[in-house]
């Protein structure tokens, strides 16, 4: 149960939190839809980003949620398991460690993140590329933290 009184329905949490300041909601639908939608990104790197940043955030609504089509690519449970040790998985590209490690600095030592990391991102992203993984991480860190810190549909861990 979320922290705040929100409007009555039939709706799930996380779309009537949306009702309390409706120009905020249709701001992060757009993100959303940006995100899920019009991403340039691999639908594997976006999903293994979106755990991490799940896993940093300690978001229990995002942590559970899955999209049953990223089967067809290889997301699987084991896919969201290896991602608590991503760094010493064999389930991830090159490619993918480092969108979740570029992920992992932006949301927990952004200030040192430095020209070298660029330099490795670009060996497998192109400059849109880079911009929309930074623009998808940062939506996925403000919605995450927000469900989380207002505790939207969420549950006990234990």
């Amino acid at each position: 149960m979320a922290r705040i009184p929100l409007p009555e329905g039939d709706l799930p949490e996380r779309y009537r939190v949306f009702g309390l300041q409706p120009a905020f909601g249709k701001a992060m639908a757009g993100v959303s839809d940006a995100i899920y939608e019009k991403s340039l990104l691999d639908k594997r790197v976006r999903e293994a980003v979106r755990m991490r940043i799940a896993l940093i955030n300690e978001c229990q609504l995002c942590l559970g949620y899955r999209f049953p089509e990223l089967q067809a690519v290889g997301v699987d449970e084991a896919f969201y398991e290896a991602v608590k040790d991503w760094r010493n998985s064999d389930v991830f590209s090159e490619k993918e460690k480092i969108a979740i490690e570029y992920a992992e600095r932006f949301l927990l030592d952004h200030t040192n993140i430095d020209d070298a990391l660029f330099q490795r991102l670009a060996q497998y992203f192109s400059p849109a590329e880079i911009f929309d993984l930074s623009a998808v991480i940062a939506g996925l860190l403000a919605n995450g933290r927000l469900m989380q810190v207002l505790q939207v549909e969420h549950s006990c861990s234990l």
